[in-house]
């Protein structure tokens, strides 16, 4: 009788669950995912200073439903949520829909030709790589839903809202711990996620944690829902993050809801960290680029640096002087150390190992599909963060060249350009990136540790910092 009653309840409760089923739309597509750059392996120390609680929840326009019968989530979490959050955030500007940029326009970018009703659904990585090449036009302009309407004419307005670029923020196989971490991470550097995660009809019945079935795992995974997380805290449910979702203000907590650490890793297969062009600076700006290396010996310490000033030696009418590091004692082969690399800003981040033969060796990113995007407070190892390299048998002067830049550079041309220029470190580096290089006067060095930090008014984009090891 128990037992009886008991499967009763249970078929209520799916008969409730299911009248409450809402839209979704997201494609899952592994290869496309796997395919997509990844933020590079962090140090240890970059996950050691993690809040305990953030919440950008201020900062998100006012919730929307998508709409029965629309698959539109992908350009709610994408360009609805996500972009204006990265606009209102820099910005310190709280959310209202005049701010909001359009989902219906970014939705209508990358459907397929015949997906006049917004019925068949789409894929972040389309969403995303719309928002980077194309921008999206605020809400107004295009409002919702928008379907089958061309967005030709609002291409000149939308490019003036692209991103500057976007990352995955893990691997397919990655384990759970890696992706909380992966998360939280990028949230504490001030940008909001997008998740592409399973819906199991439990989700749907949300209150204000999401509370998962048995058996949740095991549903077939054909097709998913794009959310916006907006944060998290470590004391919610044992720690949870904050979503933000697109079914309306009556769903859940007022459309948000709580997600646990470990129930999101499980149903989340796709994470991306979205990142704003910031070469147009705002009031608040203070600094633009901000940037630290530190070489740690193996055995303890670290090699010392003390500044110095490179001249170059290639007679032209616009004579450049390079700051660079020169270290205070020589090293022997053999000797074994690492470099950190700190960015404070969001920067493109890229480094190189040469010596005097000036023959350029690519140290990072360390491999293909390796992004070079860094958001702020980050630390990245070369060649690892348990690992170390040593000074080979050639002795000599050797270079390790670290270029901070506010936009994306093309290394391979960069190296090419350096290997075969003319003239010292200082002439190749000016030939090589020409106007890009922000002049010496512009960058204030630091005197104790090898570093520099670059006022928002600066002209150029790149600055290098440069360490010269005497190798005896």
């Amino acid at each position: 009788m128990r037992k009886a009653l008991l499967l009763a309840l249970v078929l209520s409760l799916n008969t409730v669950v299911a009248q409450k089923k809402y839209p979704t739309g997201l494609k899952f597509d592994d290869a496309a995912y796997e395919k997509f750059p990844l933020k590079a392996v962090l140090t240890k120390d970059s996950y050691d200073h993690l809040a305990k609680r953030i919440s950008y929840e201020a900062y998100v326009p006012p919730v929307m439903n998508q709409g029965e019968g629309y698959s539109t989530c992908v350009g709610f979490a994408s360009t609805y949520y996500l972009r204006t959050m990265l606009d209102n955030i820099r910005k310190r500007h709280a959310s209202n829909q005049a701010a909001a940029f359009s989902p219906s326009y970014t939705y209508d970018k990358i459907k397929a030709p015949t997906d006049l009703e917004c019925k068949e659904g789409s894929r972040l990585v389309d969403a995303l790589s719309s928002l980077k090449t194309y921008g999206a036009p605020q809400y107004e302009a295009f409002p919702y839903p928008n379907c089958g309407n061309t967005t030709k004419d609002l291409d000149e307005l939308a490019s003036t809202h692209k991103i500057r670029d976007v990352i995955r923020l893990f691997g397919l196989l990655a384990p759970a711990a890696q992706k909380t971490l992966a998360i939280k991470k990028a949230l504490n550097e001030g940008y909001p996620v997008v998740i592409g995660m399973q819906t199991p009809l439990s989700f749907f019945a949300t209150q204000t944690v999401w509370q998962p079935a048995p058996g949740d795992e095991r549903m077939p995974r054909e097709g998913g829902h794009a959310l916006c997380v907006i944060g998290y805290d470590d004391a919610q449910y044992g720690g949870a993050f904050r979503i933000v979702n697109s079914w309306g203000s009556d769903w859940a907590d007022h459309g948000y809801c709580w997600v646990k650490y470990q129930d999101l890793a499980r149903f989340t297969w796709e994470a991306y960290q979205a990142f704003p062009d910031l070469t147009v600076p705002i009031a608040e700006t203070t600094v633009a680029l901000k940037g630290q290396m530190e070489l740690r010996l193996r055995e303890g310490g670290q090699l010392q640096a003390q500044r110095s000033l490179q001249k170059g030696l290639v007679v032209s009418n616009d004579p450049r002087e390079l700051t660079l590091y020169r270290t205070t004692e020589s090293h022997s082969s053999g000797t074994a150390f690492k470099a950190l690399v700190n960015t404070s800003e969001q920067a493109y981040v890229y480094m190189i190992g040469t010596d005097t033969t000036f023959r350029m060796s690519q140290l990072f990113p360390y491999a293909p599909g390796i992004s070079s995007a860094l958001g702020p407070h980050t630390t990245v190892a070369y060649p690892a963060d348990h690992k170390s390299i040593t000074l080979d048998d050639t002795k000599g002067t050797d270079y390790l060249i670290v270029l901070f830049s506010k936009k994306p550079l093309t290394f391979n041309t960069i190296l090419s350009q350096l290997q075969q220029g003319s003239g010292n470190l200082t002439d190749r580096l000016q030939q090589a990136l020409q106007d890009e290089l922000i002049p010496t006067a512009q960058i204030k060095y630091r005197t104790d540790a090898v570093g520099f930090e670059v006022d928002p008014k600066a002209v150029g984009s790149v600055v290098p910092l440069v360490v010269a090891i005497d190798h005896q």
